[in-house]
Formats: structure tokens, C-alpha cells, sequence
């Protein structure tokens, strides 16, 4: 019997199915629609009669659907399933089975189609839910694992093997728990608590991947005993590794705050010192031009020099120094420090440049970097003394992959350097202090101890980071990122231009606190032809600038004074005559506070220990007398 004929008959039978049934001719129009239509729904039969199906159910056609009429026309059946809408807008999934009469193609389409939804629902929330545990029991959460008293792992779970960096439990299960611990006497220690005490709770660990790299866990200790003695622990370790890093970056901070306290303390007090030592001297060369007292005199200064250097490294690894940005090209910069060290280490160092083609440039401070790979060559060629390979490579890496392990790290691209030796390597005691101020493995003559406190104060300074990777007698590698967007608007960072005063009083107000610094300076001064008025500290400075205003064509005042500091005393002289020119000298002068004197007027600086000679050079370029010139003025 036809298809057509078969389905007339049995319209009334259909009826009583659950499922929709529904009858459209070639062109898609309904003719027939069932109960169970009516049902899944929610349209009468009156509704849904001469009515386009796909278009009256808001049939969503994806993957074969989309070509269901031909697929009928060659295969007289398609199965599938679709997303319809029903009468009060729920979209629905079904199950869809459509048929066409084999001998006649313009016969009606026969479609049976179960509703799915609810069924699709609960296999989303099982797959959900499989995902949950899934992720709940292999993500780097709690290992738990289960080893005998020789350190055996008999069993263990994914997160264990995740953690320790093993490929799969069996890989794991292989080996032995007492060899990822730091020491045996760590293991010692552990089975005889346990022995001890049965249980033990939140016990600090540090051990290690298998490739080396440490772990840091928090470990739950459980024996179980027979007859006494102990046959096997349940160990339960949570992945404390982050948290550690985080809190050994906030010490390493905190070191390096204090120590930048003690530093601008320590350098305005020993600075002046040097001050007084470097004046006299140049002083006494002026006097004395004897050989023997010209010997001694360069002696006194380069001994200053060594000092004032010294202080300077202090300030420089607790990032206290001012930086001045600008656009550096990495690549040169390196490819640059190549040549020079080429030329001047030992020629059973070989060196191997790979630099990154086309590598973004960077806001930093040219000459901080080069101290900071400078600093980092050098350690390297110390810890090569029979020879081997100093390797420079530049590369980018995304500030996603840094995040896991250094905080602050927002930016979206890094430039990374990277110094790497083939040297003696380093302990993880040696490794853990490296950074940390006058810390050296070296002779006591051959170093300060501030090379890598000064790389760590620079690359902070630049909002970088620092990573060492080193094992004894396998080579040290030093990994240095630097944003490669980075703000100009650093404090500091403004280049001073002093124009000269035309037709200036040639009277200086010296405001010095050290009185040997204060009486050589009024000496010199006055043997260049200034009148100076001097005074100790900032409360006298003030008076004596509002007895003498008119008269004072330029003060050079020290910052740290008693009574009334220099940034006050100058603010109060600006009110009384704000075209007041000043010079500002101090043994610590902060980047910030620097920043700020510049824009409230004052005309330059000058870090202490500083020679005369440098100091008049900045009186004469503000108040000095115009060179007779011949050359037109240009500017």
C-alpha cells in the first residue's frame, strides 16, 4: 500500500502517540497535527493547519538539517535533531524522524518528532558535574598519596603527580617520596614525629620537583602501625609553592625598604664628610703643587671617589637613585656591551649573542641597564675561571606567563634578557641570599657585595623582574624582564637647563649645617671674586634673605639642616621674593623630592661629595658675568 493511503488510515491512531506527529505536503504546509502535537506545543490543531512548519515552529535548520529536503528527496528518511519554539516561546530540543514515500517524492512528509529537552538538560548538568570532580581531583590542590616507612610510594593521586611534575600516577607511583625532599634528615625528622605522635599537622616542607625546581607544601602526616611498628603513612601535601614565593618577594621588599631608610641616612651624614675631605684637598692642590703633595692629594681623591661610588651602589640597590627614561634599544644596547667585553675578558671566554629580530623598544635608563648586565656579565666571568661560554640572548614574553610568579606583573609584554654562564654554579643557601646588600662568596678585597643588590634595585626601579636559575657545578642563569610599555612620567627624570641671570647680584647666601664644608665654601667662593653671606642653619638663612633680598643674586642651600630644612627655608624665601634663584646640594637628594624643588623654581642641584670646580660651573652658568662673545646669539 502507497505511504499517502497507509497514513490516511491511520490519522486517528496517531492520536493516541505521545509524541508530536505531523503531516505537511511538498511545499511544507501542515494537513495534519496530532494530540501529541498539540501537547509539545502548545498550538490547537486549528492553529497549525495550512500553516508553514518551519516557519510556524521557528525551526532552527544547523549541520545536515539545513539541506533536509534533498537528503529526503535521495534517502527517503532523515534523522536529526532541531530547536523549535513553542507557544509561549520555550525553545525546545527534539528529536526529529522525517519519511517521504519512496515511489512518489510530492508525497506528504511524515514527521515524529519527541521532545528532548529535559533529557539534553541533564546530561549538560552530568557532564558539568563529572567536569567539577574531574578538575577537583587533578587540579594542583591537595597530593595524597599513600608510601611506606623506606619512602615507596605505594599509591597516589593525580594532584600529587601534578605537583611533583611527574607525566602519570604510574610514572609517580615509580618512585620514592624521601628522594623529593630536601635532605634525609628531613625524612629522618618526619618518621620519627609520626612515630612518635601517630598523626602530624601542618608540617612546612621544601622539596623539590623531579626536574629540581622547588616545591614549597604544607603537609598532614598519617601512620598506621601494627604491632607497633609503623607500616605506612597517608600523606596529604597542599601546594603552599605561590603563597611562598609571594611571601619571600614581600620580604625581599621589605629588606630592601629598610635598607633604603638606613642608606639616605647613612649617605647624607657620610657624604658631607667626603665633602669636607674632597674640598680641602682641592683646596691644598691649589696651595701646594709640590710632586709629593700632588701624589697625596690624588690619593685623598680617589679614595673619596671610592667612597662616594660606594654610596651610590647603597642607594642604587635600594632604589633610591633617579632614573632617566628614555627609549632604548635593547638589542644595541646589548649587542654593544658584546663588543666592549670581547675586548676586555679573559679570551677563554667565548660568547654567544641570540637576539630576537625586530624587538620592541623600551622606556628605561640606558646607563642603570647597562650597569645591571654589566654587573651580570661580571659575575659571570667570575664564576668561570677556567673558561667556558657567557651566552646574552633577548627575547618577548607575554605578562601572563609571569604572573604565576612575580606579583605586579600587568603588563602585557615583557622584553626579557637573559645572562647565562657554564661557571661553579650556586647552592640554594647561596642562592637564597644573593640579592640581600654586602652579601658576597667573593675574597674581601675583591668585592662590595652590592653587584646583584644593585641589578635587583635598578629592575625594580624599572617595574621588572629578576629570576636566577643555578645549580652547583651546572651553570647560572639570569633572566631580567622589563616591561616594554613603560610611563615617562618618572619623577626626576627632567633634564636641568640653567639660563643665565643678565646684570645678577654677584652676592651668594652659603646655607651649610657642616661648619668645616660651610667656612671652606665662603673661602673658595670669596677667591672668585663673590660676596657671600653664610649662615648654619634654615631658620638663619630665611632672616638674613629678608635683610639682604635685594642684594642676594643667588643661595645655595644644603637640604638637611637643622631648624627649618632647606626645602622650607627656600619655600619661604620664594614667598618673600618669588624670583629668587637657588641652587640645592644635599649627600641624599630623593628623585621625588628633587622632582618637586625643580618645579617649585629652584635652578639646579648637586649631589654631595662634589667638587668646587663643578659647583662654580653651575654659579657661573646663573649668575656669572656674560663672555665677551663675537658670534651672533642663536638662541
Amino acid at each position: 500500500m502507497p505511504l499517502t493511503d497507509y497514513l490516511m488510515d491511520q490519522t486517528e491512531l496517531f492520536d493516541f502517540a505521545n509524541d508530536s506527529i505531523i503531516l505537511t505536503d511538498a511545499s511544507g504546509a501542515i494537513t495534519y497535527w496530532n494530540r501529541g502535537a498539540c501537547r509539545m506545543y502548545g498550538w490547537e490543531k486549528e492553529d497549525a493547519l495550512g500553516q508553514n512548519v518551519h516557519a510556524f515552529l521557528h525551526t532552527e535548520l544547523s549541520g545536515d538539517a539545513q539541506n533536509l529536503e534533498s537528503l529526503l528527496q535521495d534517502q527517503t528518511h532523515w534523522e536529526g535533531e532541531l530547536v523549535q519554539v513553542r507557544r509561549d516561546g520555550k525553545r525546545i530540543r527534539v528529536a526529529s524522524r522525517w519519511t517521504i514515500d519512496v515511489e512518489n517524492p510530492a508525497s506528504p512528509r511524515l514527521q515524529i518528532n519527541t521532545d528532548i529537552t529535559a533529557r539534553r538538560q541533564e546530561e549538560t548538568v552530568l557532564r558539568e558535574s563529572e567536569g567539577h570532580y574531574r578538575r577537583f581531583v587533578t587540579q594542583d590542590f591537595t597530593g595524597t598519596l599513600s608510601i611506606l616507612p623506606n619512602g615507596q610510594i605505594v599509591t597516589c593521586n593525580p594532584a600529587f603527580a601534578n605537583i611533583f611534575g611527574f607525566n602519570s600516577i604510574e610514572e609517580a607511583t615509580s618512585g620514592n617520596f624521601i628522594e623529593l625532599l630536601r635532605s634525609r634528615k628531613d625524612a629522618a625528622e618526619l618518621l620519627e614525629m609520626v612515630r612518635q605522635h601517630g598523626i602530624v599537622e601542618r608540617h612546612e616542607l621544601e622539596m623539590s620537583q623531579r626536574g629540581g625546581d622547588p616545591v614549597y607544601v604544607v603537609a598532614r602526616l598519617v601512620g598506621s602501625f601494627s604491632e607497633g611498628e609503623l607500616t605506612e603513612l597517608q600523606v596529604y601535601l597542599f601546594n603552599d609553592t605561590k603563597r611562598k614565593r609571594l611571601e619571600q618577594q614581600l620580604i625581599q621588599a621589605q629588606k630592601m625598604e629598610g635598607l633604603g631608610t638606613l642608606a639616605g641616612g647613612i649617605a647624607h651624614d657620610f657624604n658631607n664628610i667626603l665633602a669636607i675631605i674632597l674640598g680641602y684637598t682641592n683646596r691644598l692642590e691649589t696651595l701646594d703643587s709640590k710632586a709629593e703633595t700632588s701624589r697625596s692629594v690624588k690619593i685623598i681623591k680617589e679614595a673619596v671617589e671610592r667612597g662616594a661610588a660606594l654610596v651610590q651602589q647603597l642607594l642604587t640597590s635600594a632604589r633610591q637613585t633617579e632614573a632617566r627614561f628614555s627609549a632604548l634599544d635593547l638589542n644595541g644596547l646589548v649587542t654593544e656591551l658584546e663588543k666592549m667585553l670581547q675586548a676586555t675578558f679573559p679570551k677563554m671566554i667565548n660568547f654567544e649573542l641570540r637576539l630576537q629580530p625586530d624587538l620592541p623598544l623600551i622606556t628605561a635608563d640606558r646607563s642603570q641597564i647597562h650597569q645591571v648586565l654589566l654587573n651580570l656579565c661580571v659575575n659571570a666571568r667570575d664564576a668561570m675561571k677556567d673558561g667556558g661560554t657567557l651566552m646574552l640572548e633577548t627575547s618577548m614574553t607575554p605578562g601572563t606567563e609571569l604572573m604565576e610568579s612575580f606579583t605586579g606583573a600587568g603588563t602585557q609584554d615583557y622584553a626579557c634578557i637573559r645572562v647565562r654562564d657554564t661557571g661553579i654554579g650556586m647552592t640554594k643557601q647561596v642562592k637564597s641570599h644573593i640579592f640581600e646588600p654586602f652579601f658576597t662568596t667573593k675574597e674581601r678585597s675583591k668585592g662590595t657585595g652590592l653587584g646583584l643588590s644593585v641589578v635587583y634595585g635598578v629592575v625594580n626601579n624599572h617595574r621588572g623582574f629578576v629570576q636566577v636559575e643555578t645549580e652547583p657545578n651546572a651553570g647560572t642563569t639570569f633572566t631580567v624582564y622589563l616591561p616594554i610599555k613603560h610611563s615617562t612620567d618618572e619623577p626626576g627624570g627632567a633634564v636641568v637647563q640653567v639660563v643665565r641671570k643678565q646684570n645678577a647680584p654677584q652676592t651668594i647666601l652659603l646655607v651649610e649645617d657642616e661648619e668645616m664644608l660651610r667656612e671652606l665654601g665662603v673661602t673658595i667662593l670669596e677667591s672668585e671674586g663673590y660676596r657671600v653671606i653664610a649662615a648654619k642653619d634654615g631658620m638663619e638663612a630665611v632672616e638674613l634673605f629678608e635683610i639682604h633680598r635685594d642684594d642676594i643674586g643667588l643661595v645655595v642651600c644644603d637640604l638637611g639642616l637643622p631648624r627649618l630644612g632647606g626645602r622650607e627655608a627656600f619655600l619661604k624665601m620664594k614667598e618673600s621674593r618669588p624670583g629668587v634663584r637657588a641652587i640645592v646640594a644635599s649627600g641624599y637628594l630623593e628623585p621625588m623630592i628633587r622632582s618637586e624643588m625643580l618645579k617649585a623654581g629652584v635652578l639646579d642641584t648637586i649631589q654631595k661629595p662634589y667638587d668646587f670646580n663643578d659647583l662654580l660651573t653651575k654659579i657661573r652658568s646663573a649668575i656669572g658675568p656674560e663672555e665677551d662673545d663675537d658670534h651672533p646669539q642663536l638662541f
